[in-house]
């Protein structure tokens, strides 16, 4: 309802009035007669519904002997249909030229009081078993014969005095029905194309509101939904129906009012798909597109192959108009781009109403004549252009008015359904008026649904509100939820699911939180080197370079769960499993500032400021306040900072995987251990185990006590633990043999303890 943004719009349809794009046509369009307007197919929602399904027969009106000379007499097509009230639309029948085609003789027709026997029946041969059984009849057949054999041939429509020609088309299939369609042009999309084709104009003769036209024989002045009956009823009076069932089936409603559609001919406003080559630029841009998930790139492209003309006026009162002016002649060569131009400038002052307020007079020049007829008598359009052509012009009424933004977009975010809704029309309206696609890339995501996979209501009271979950929880839970969902598909939501998320936050935020507690007075200045730390941080930060280069190109595809399950499993088991509470020896009990100790501080100082910049773009809060604490952190807010810069550090993978595979090996046994009470805790086992590589432990300057966290770990023929020898450090907690046992205040302290205690 901007005046700036709806003058724009007036441009943007202008371009396509001026480069022949649009164009007015008689072609039949989803139409609402509750709403009495056209819709496009976006517009469009699909719900199961029940409909009156028939099959009517039309006899020949020609000798058809010359195809073959069995098909003589009583010689009838029967056609199937699940629209009766189009029946009085009726100009031809179709069948597709090289499917396989039958002349069956009815040998018995049981009850049904509209066949008799040795009457012929034309259908295709794939279907007929099915037909038969649905009209209760027995049959023979006597011929064979190509569906191309048929075309032009007279057949009658059912009670009217008029032709009904056998046109042939590659839209016939044998999904269902007789492999005879009933075409009705004016009610039909394929039934248009087709007697285009054949020089059949479209025929309607229902009003904007459902109601067949006067003179209509038989169903003059009945809506449409109830002509059903009133035409079944009259086919089986005049000998036509051979059968009537009814059918569920899924069929298009109205995305407003939710009433069911009917497809009609009228005159429309339309942007051609083949006019400057706009389907073709639209496919071609497609694939120069980035689409996320990638099953997205399909599901336009065959969308955008297959659409028809796009239907871009509607019959409402409020909206942008179609700002076309013709001469009472027809020609409406008089909207030039300068006229075009001056409508715009009107509709900035006063909006899009100026357009209905004033007379046409004021939109034109002084003394305008039509250069077809040379008349001066003028009328405006009285038709708004579709919503959709509205927002597909954002690109050009925001991102191009605006200069902070760019055009195309670096990205258009919206639901799974907008494939055929805003990103189409977007696309289409820019490859139509400039050439080149409105964006770069395209992300879609399903929709929020509560656990069991339903949509929320408030009647089913399943609604999980997001302000309940940031008073409860924070709004770092809710945006850690969302981030770790899959958004390819629907995504789920309940408090449990919350819950979970909570923990996983309570898992990263407490990691960070042991990395700033023994960060506490430490010194980036006086950091140890990565190529001089420990083997042990030299794989830490081997696996900080992994975790980080993963999780940014997950943030440049927009992989937001990836991003979440690398984090947390990097928190969970790399860190919190494994390294951290390996070095908590070193960090708690070597001297302040051991080389070891040092090393690990190193070390969990990159950690800090690596993880803190990767997760600021899902848990802003989170990392503003972990930014207050981190020791080196500058005056500039952590949303302002780069990702870290982090050098992959080489080490031997192989070693360092047969080490875990062996360890994961000595933790199932200690498991064991525990649970049949052999040993307390790790730190104070002694585990023997077969195969052991001494080297790897020398490699990578741990011990393999350091290692597994036990009191001691030797070579042997079995994997075995038992309680290990010796004296728990009050210090440590280590079990060991005490250094100094006759010192007067340190005789239970173990070697290592000893020297750093008597250092102070």
């Amino acid at each position: 309802m901007d005046y700036q943004f709806e003058a724009n719009t007036v441009r943007e349809i202008g371009k396509f009035l001026a480069n022949g794009g649009l164009y007015k046509g008689a072609k039949p369009v989803h139409w609402c007669v509750s709403c009495a307007t056209a819709l496009a197919e976006a517009e469009v929602e699909h719900e199961d519904h029940t409909s009156h399904s028939i099959y009517v027969k039309f006899k020949a009106g020609e000798d058809l002997s010359d195809i073959d000379p069995v098909l003589t007499g009583n010689v009838s097509v029967v056609i199937w249909t699940t629209t009766p009230w189009t029946i009085p639309a009726n100009l031809a029948v179709s069948v597709g030229p090289a499917l396989d085609y039958i002349a069956a003789r009815i040998t018995d027709a049981k009850d049904n009081e509209n066949l008799t026997e040795n009457e012929i029946i034309i259908l295709a041969e794939g279907l007929s078993e099915d037909v038969f059984k649905e009209l209760n009849a027995e049959y023979e057949v006597i011929s064979h014969f190509k569906g191309e054999k048929l075309e032009n041939r007279k057949f009658r429509h059912p009670y009217l005095d008029q032709d009904a020609p056998i046109l042939v088309g590659d839209h016939v299939t044998l999904d269902a029905g007789t492999g005879c369609v009933h075409t009705a042009p004016g009610h039909g999309q394929e039934d248009y194309e087709i007697s285009l084709k054949y020089g059949i104009k479209a025929f309607n003769p229902v009003d904007d509101h459902g109601i067949f036209e006067p003179a209509t024989p038989i169903v003059e002045g009945h809506h449409v939904y109830k002509a059903n009956a009133v035409m079944v009823e009259y086919l089986q009076s005049c000998g036509a129906l051979l059968a009537t069932d009814q059918i569920r089936h899924s069929y298009p409603h109205c995305w407003r009012c939710h009433k069911p559609l009917i497809f009609r001919a009228t005159p429309q406003w339309f942007i051609s798909m083949d006019k400057n080559d706009l389907r073709d630029k639209a496919l071609a841009a497609i694939k120069e597109t980035a689409w996320t998930p990638a099953w997205g790139e399909n599901r336009i492209r065959g969308m955008v192959e297959q659409r028809p003309d796009w239907c871009v006026s509607r019959q409402r009162n409020w909206g942008v108009p179609i700002t076309a002016i013709r001469c009472e002649c027809g020609s409406h060569s008089v909207t030039t781009p300068e006229v075009v131009e001056g409508i715009a400038k009107q509709v900035e002052e006063a909006g899009a109403d100026v357009w209905f307020a004033k007379d046409v007079s004021e939109f034109l020049p002084q003394g305008a004549t039509c250069p077809d007829c040379g008349g001066a008598a003028f009328e405006k359009e009285t038709d708004i252009l579709d919503v959709w052509f509205d927002s597909g012009s954002t690109h050009a009424c925001v991102l191009e008015q605006r200069d902070d933004l760019q055009s195309p977009a670096d990205l258009y975010l919206e639901g799974s359904d907008q494939h055929r809704g805003w990103f189409q029309s977007s696309l289409l309206e820019s490859i139509g008026t400039r050439g080149v696609a409105p964006f770069k890339a395209v992300l879609t995501h399903g929709f929020v649904v509560d656990k069991n996979g339903n949509k929320m209501s408030k009647s089913k009271g399943n609604v999980v509100a997001p302000q309940k979950i940031i008073n409860q929880m924070g709004a770092d839970i809710l945006r850690l939820w969302i981030a770790s969902a899959d958004y390819s598909a629907d995504i789920r939501i309940s408090d449990e699911i919350i819950k979970q998320l909570a923990e996983s936050y309570r898992r990263i935020r407490n990691t960070i939180r042991f990395l700033l507690s023994n960060l506490e007075n430490f010194d980036s200045n006086h950091a140890v080197a990565v190529e001089n730390r420990t083997q042990l941080d030299q794989w830490a930060m081997h696996r900080l370079a992994e975790v980080s280069h993963n999780v940014q190109e997950s943030y440049e595809k927009y992989y937001f769960h990836q991003i979440h399950q690398e984090i947390h499993n990097f928190c969970s088991v790399d860190l919190g499993g494994f390294y951290l509470d390996i070095i908590k020896d070193r960090l708690y009990c070597d001297s302040i500032d051991s080389e070891r100790r040092m090393s690990a501080q190193s070390t969990l100082y990159d950690i800090a400021h690596t993880l803190v910049r990767l997760i600021a773009p899902i848990v802003p809060m989170t990392a503003d306040e972990i930014w207050e604490f981190l020791p080196g952190s500058n005056d500039k807010s952590i949303h302002l900072q780069n990702f870290a810069e982090i050098q992959d550090v080489e080490i031997d993978v192989a070693a360092w995987d047969a080490f875990f595979t062996m360890r994961e090996q000595v933790n199932t046994a200690m498991d064991v251990a525990k649970k049949d009470k052999v040993v307390g805790s790790s730190i104070a086992a002694s585990v023997q185990i077969p195969n052991l590589d001494t080297a790897f432990a020398a490699s990578v300057g741990e011990s393999y006590e350091q290692l597994l966290i036990v009191a001691h770990a030797q070579a042997g023929d079995t994997l075995s633990i038992q309680a290990a020898e010796g004296i728990k450090c009050p210090r440590c907690w280590n079990v060991a043999t005490p250094k100094d046992t006759n010192h007067a205040v340190h005789n239970e302290v173990c070697p290592r303890c000893f020297d750093v205690v008597m250092d102070y």
